[in-house]
């Protein structure tokens, strides 16, 4: 069934909105600050912004990226947020038969969003965004694809078993690492994140998801140690949750 075009600007409307507010809850997450009832302000002269400086998208391009008060630069990832946001919500109600699968879809892809953030922000996968991601994605193993197949029981089931054998192996890398290396080479954090992405996309669709963030990773990591004139050995780390995180979206909808 294709979706009617008032659902699919509903979708990047509440999409670009939902986007702004992933960059804000991962940023206020890991300052551990109050999310929901502190005002927005500017980072820079800390004033608040009116109505018409946090409309998604819009108020970032009429600003021309500035703050209108202090003219300090307003981060790019707010902006880049919005529109990934936006394609996300497009693209939940395109694969989604009907608007609760679309929103629930939606809600689980903006939670990885925040987290991707986070992760590329500090290098963090903070608790709190993983159990939005996990209640989010739990709410679509309930509901299913509206296709009725397979059973809920099944589907639980198989949620069960793909976030033991996705935060499992994880686990298992980790600690290798740990003991050949004399030193951690992967947070707890991808290890919590490979749990809930296995228990929505199943085993099946696990180990394509993680060979699409593994090429993506070494794709970015090439491109950075082009662009600085370093071997990749000496690069630093790498965000590889949120290559999961995007990489899972990404699968969801194809």
């Amino acid at each position: 069934m294709i979706p009617s075009m008032v659902l699919v600007t509903l979708g990047a409307l509440l999409g670009a909105a939902m986007g702004s507010f992933a960059a804000l809850l991962a940023e206020r997450t890991l300052r551990d600050e109050p999310v929901i009832w502190a005002r927005s302000e500017c980072r820079d002269c800390k004033a608040h912004l009116g109505t018409a400086e946090l409309i998604p998208v819009l108020s970032y391009l009429w600003q021309r990226g500035r703050c209108s008060r202090c003219d300090a630069r307003i981060p790019p990832v707010l902006f880049q947020a919005e529109l990934t946001g936006a394609a996300l919500g497009i693209g939940a109600v395109i694969v989604s038969p009907d608007p609760l699968r679309a929103l629930v879809l939606g809600l689980w892809m903006w939670a990885l969003l925040a987290l991707a953030i986070a992760d590329l922000r500090a290098f963090r996968l903070p608790d709190r965004l993983l159990l939005l991601a996990t209640a989010a994605g739990a709410a679509w193993v309930w509901l299913g694809d509206g296709t009725g197949w397979p059973p809920l029981a099944d589907r639980m089931q198989g949620a069960a078993l793909g976030a033991l054998v996705g935060g499992g192996s994880f686990w298992l890398i980790r600690v290798t690492y740990r003991l050949t290396r004399g030193r951690d080479g992967m947070g707890l954090g991808d290890v919590k994140l490979m749990a809930v992405l296995g228990m929505v996309l199943g085993i099946e669709r696990l180990p394509l998801m993680v060979l699409l963030a593994a090429v993506s990773t070494l794709a970015l990591s090439v491109l950075r140690s082009w662009r600085r004139g370093r071997p990749l050995n000496r690069l630093g780390r790498a965000p590889f949750g949120a290559a999961l995180a995007l990489a899972s979206a990404v699968l969801m909808l194809l």
